[in-house]
């Protein structure tokens, strides 16, 4: 099963029978069509505004296909899911640890920290031995409150962040994480990769029935998908950040393939697609499960996580992140 990446914004997809038509604009002003078999689609990301038609989207929801919309910029707007999980007492369980200030709390600090140790083995795996962001970890448990953690947890990321420009170099110019707008090539990037991990997320929450708006880590507000965003966190290390890294050490990616667009930069085209493949490479990639002890690709890890969280909320079953040393 693949994710179908459309990327050009004149795209029209549509259904052919038991498959997608995908029609491309090519540079010579034609237009070209393709297919691809409903069934090695488990997911359709598109970016821009490609045209899906009414057909097409129906289908794709029959078939419990989601359909996740980015901007150009790789933001995330939102997702046309299959219809709802129809487990209520998950939900309620999900709401009941939401209430439990206790319970949150310790949650929290799990999650917290495993971001913090995956971020620690990111700098340690590229020969970054100085760090101390491990110290961040014995202060969380002195912690009392959410905001305490919240806090905590802003400080590691800016100091793991602060070691970036030493493995990167000068070349790209990266001072700090900065998001609205990325005001450099590499915080592009990061935002982008942040995107397509967010949606591998939400797919994950909706599979295991989830709420996605009620999260523990992250404030409860308007629009915030709060607990698609703690399910993140202790991927963005292993996942987003190390392919940023990658891609930008074995050049992959130049200065060149990034574009300055009223003060924020986003990649070209021809870069967006050479990123997609290189994530995609990455949600394929093969590890041993710190939890259940097999190997499974991030992908199947991402929604193996989602399912012990929802396990954790009913049945008050530790929940494991995923950390990897």
């Amino acid at each position: 099963m693949t994710v179908l990446y459309i990327t050009q914004r004149e795209a029209v997809i549509s259904k052919a029978y038991e498959a997608f038509e995908i029609t491309l604009k090519q540079a010579d002003g034609s237009w070209k069509k393709s297919t691809i078999p409903v069934q090695t689609v488990n997911q359709i990301v598109l970016f821009g505004n490609p045209r899906l038609t009414g057909d097409a989207l129906m289908y794709a929801l029959e078939l419990g296909i989601t359909v996740h919309y980015l901007s150009s910029f790789g933001k995330y707007l939102g997702s046309t899911l299959p219809s709802c999980s129809r487990n209520g007492q998950l939900r309620l369980a999900q709401y009941q640890c939401y209430q439990d200030a206790d319970r949150c709390l310790h949650l929290v600090k799990t999650i917290v920290a495993a971001k913090i140790t995956n971020q620690y083995t990111v700098l340690y795996r590229r020969g970054y031995r100085s760090i101390s962001l491990k110290r961040y970890k014995s202060e969380l448990q002195k912690q009392t409150n959410l905001e305490q953690v919240r806090g905590i947890e802003g400080t590691a990321a800016r100091e793991y962040f602060a070691c970036w420009p030493t493995l990167l170099g000068d070349e790209w110019g990266f001072r700090g994480r900065y998001r609205r707008p990325p005001t450099d090539p590499v915080n592009a990037l990061l935002s982008f990769a942040y995107g397509l991990l967010r949606v591998q997320v939400t797919a994950a929450v909706h599979l295991a029935g989830l709420d996605p708006y009620i999260g523990y880590l992250h404030a409860v507000t308007r629009g915030q998908p709060a607990l698609v965003l703690d399910l993140m966190e202790e991927f963005r290390p292993l996942v987003a950040d190390n392919l940023v890294l990658t891609v930008l050490k074995n050049r992959e990616l130049k200065r060149q393939d990034f574009c300055d667009s009223l003060g924020a930069y986003q990649l070209t085209e021809g870069a967006r697609k050479t990123f997609l493949e290189a994530f995609e490479k990455k949600i394929q990639d093969e590890f041993q499960h710190s939890v259940f002890g097999y190997r499974c690709t991030y992908r199947r890890a991402i929604e193996l996580q989602a399912r012990l969280l929802a396990r954790h909320l009913q049945e008050g079953v530790p929940y494991q992140p995923l950390v990897l040393r």
